[in-house]
């Protein structure tokens, strides 16, 4: 084996080093990660960044050959897939953030990875001259929903903190940011309240009806009468947010 390079140690990995077998009229390229915390098995896994290999830090070079060798043809299997898939889209020119547009301008910087920072209303997003172009599309749209997740908790929470006076009970209930498909908040029977980061993207008055709904349901657990009747004194509006909510619902671009 002539490795082409090797990395130093993290996290118990000594060194990688980089290989290939022949398989039929394919050649597969993996690299090899040798730990100092593993000590019997090897692990294959195919990613965005190519084949990986642990295995033990002794392992002979045949043994991992061996190993790949009869992994061949689930590796290129999954290689195929991934080039068949859609490449991530561009970040649209614009993105909602608390009801309004905000201006997507994506340039480099002198910055080690992706920066976010906002100014009203631009969105602007830093690259490192270094980002290969293949992971430019990933890199932006990790940072961007990064950013979004932490606005998210942070206005999510303050809602909390100024409607807890009105629909409190016990005490204050652990605030979870996630990334629901279908809902835009639940609470959980342990009284933890769990949002979905879009919410930061909507009108601040849709945002509060979503916490005011999930706060209620310390109080009132189903969707009966007297949960309407809480939320309605809470919110005497609340058949109007409610509408504009469901008109947003599947609309929006992340």
């Amino acid at each position: 084996m002539n490795p082409a390079r090797a990395r130093g140690h993290y996290r118990g990995v000594m060194f990688s080093e980089f290989d290939q077998i022949r398989f039929g009229d394919a050649v597969i390229g993996f690299e090899v990660r040798r730990s100092t915390r593993r000590h019997k098995t090897m692990q294959l896994s195919v990613g965005p960044d190519g084949v990986r290999v642990a295995v033990p830090v002794a392992t002979p070079p045949d043994e991992i050959h061996g190993f790949v060798r009869q992994k061949a043809r689930w590796i290129l299997d999954r290689l195929a897939a991934a080039r068949a898939a859609p490449s991530p889209s561009e970040l649209p020119s614009s993105l909602p953030y608390l009801g309004r547009d905000l201006k997507v301008v994506v340039e480099n910087g002198v910055v080690l990875e992706v920066d976010v920072r906002f100014r009203p209303w631009e969105l602007q997003v830093f690259l490192p001259f270094e980002v290969a172009e293949e992971d430019v599309a990933n890199e932006i749209r990790s940072a961007v929903n990064e950013w979004y997740w932490l606005r998210a908790l942070e206005h999510v929470s303050t809602s909390v903190e100024r409607w807890w006076p009105d629909l409190g009970r016990g005490s204050k209930p652990e605030v979870l940011i996630g990334d629901q498909r279908r809902r835009w908040g639940s609470c959980a029977a342990d009284g933890a309240l769990r949002f979905n980061w879009r919410l930061v993207m909507l009108e601040p008055r849709l945002l509060d009806y979503v916490v005011v709904h999930e706060l209620a349901h310390l109080t009132e657990r189903n969707h009966g009468p007297a949960f309407w009747a809480l939320v309605t004194e809470v919110l005497p509006d609340v058949a109007e947010r409610k509408a504009a909510l469901h008109s947003v619902e599947g609309k929006l671009p992340l």
